[in-house]
């Protein structure tokens, strides 16, 4: 296999860091001992198990019986019964099928203290009443997704997929899987620094996504700001399976 030019400038440093963040592309599970209480129990929460109906068979395919976004629906509701305007109808069927240019707007609403920038709360807007603050102050950041197909969500449990030998059954980390969602898919955001400076992502064209150094300034921001952001993109888009207890 012969290296691109742009290959050859890298250094074993900069593949190494790459290959920790974009995680393993494997085609095939890799064997594994996955750490267990002596009940049986797995340590990792964020390990999710696959099974098969059988229980017995190795399978990346989860068992799901349904899924739903129960907030989104409360808030969606509660919007609704709060105002005076009536929704246009403007489709008579769900969307089922999954376009590549329709992006996904996920919105997170910020309240924090503008004496010192200290965040107090990280939400789903219209989950809290900013109406009543006086002293804090809210701000509302968008963040734009490529969305999910089957397709792509097979992929991604092949890859973050491994059989582990004790229970003889195949795993789905689902923290690499958030990962691939961040990485492969999250493509706008209006999000700004604390002297008010764009953050601009930026798209690796070779790959069609986040460029390394897009991906290390995101990593920078605070903990619960990606993760209320990537947990209400894994709800509005149904990106869920069922976990074993």
């Amino acid at each position: 296999m012969v290296e691109t030019s742009k290959e050859k400038e890298m250094s074993a440093e900069e593949k190494k860091e790459e290959a920790s963040i974009m995680g393993p592309k494997v085609t095939e599970p890799q064997i594994v001992d996955v750490p267990t209480t002596e009940d049986g129990n797995v340590v990792d929460e964020e390990i999710a198990f696959a099974n098969s109906d059988g229980g017995s068979i190795a399978s990346i395919a989860p068992s799901v019986d349904g899924v739903s976004d129960a907030e989104g629906i409360s808030i969606v509701e509660k919007l609704a019964a709060e105002t005076e305007e009536v929704s246009e109808k403007k489709f008579l069927f769900p969307k089922i099928f999954v376009k590549e240019e329709e992006l996904v707007d996920i919105q997170v609403e910020i309240i924090f203290n503008p004496s010192d920038g200290d965040i107090y709360s990280i939400t789903q807007p219209g989950l809290l009443n900013t109406d009543i603050l006086s002293t804090l102050d809210v701000v509302t950041y968008t963040y734009k997704f490529r969305p999910v197909s089957y397709d792509d969500m097979q992929k991604y449990r092949r890859q973050a997929s491994a059989y582990d030998a004790n229970r003889n059954e195949l795993i789905v980390n689902r923290l690499q899987l958030r990962n691939f969602f961040l990485i492969n898919h999250l493509r706008e955001t209006d999000m700004v620094d604390e002297n008010g400076q764009p953050f601009k992502l930026e798209i690796d064209e070779e790959s069609n996504n986040l460029s390394l150094d897009s991906i290390s300034k995101i990593f920078q921001t605070t903990p619960a700001l990606m993760d209320v952001v990537m947990t209400l993109f894994e709800r509005k888009l149904l990106l869920m399976f069922q976990v074993a207890q």
